[in-house]
């Protein structure tokens, strides 16, 4: 994760792209991106999906296109599709997109 990082602080330094980003940012011809309020892309790569409210243990995550794995379940999952993720008390829903 290291290296992601630093190659995410090198893109902001040298073209201005936020590290969090909006999902319209990395994917701008998907409509459902320009709703979605409360997930967020971390660089191109990992799709963070945080729980707002007490006692929420499982949200809907919506994936856009591509090829995308639960970091904590390993699970995959093909979009564009919305999925109900487990989101206990010590796990915020993280996806990373595969391709």
């Amino acid at each position: 994760m290291k290296d992601y990082i630093k190659s995410l602080m090198k893109e902001a330094s040298l073209i201005g792209a936020p590290i969090m980003r909006t999902m319209f940012f990395e994917f701008p011809d998907d409509e459902k991106c320009r709703q979605v309020e409360d997930q967020y892309m971390f660089g191109h790569k990992y799709l963070v999906a945080p729980v707002t409210y007490l006692g929420v243990t499982k949200r809907d995550v919506y994936l856009p296109d591509g090829k995308w794995k639960n970091i904590f379940t390993e699970e995959i999952f093909n979009g564009p599709l919305s999925v109900n993720a487990d989101a206990p008390l010590d796990i915020i829903p993280v996806f990373e997109k595969l391709s």
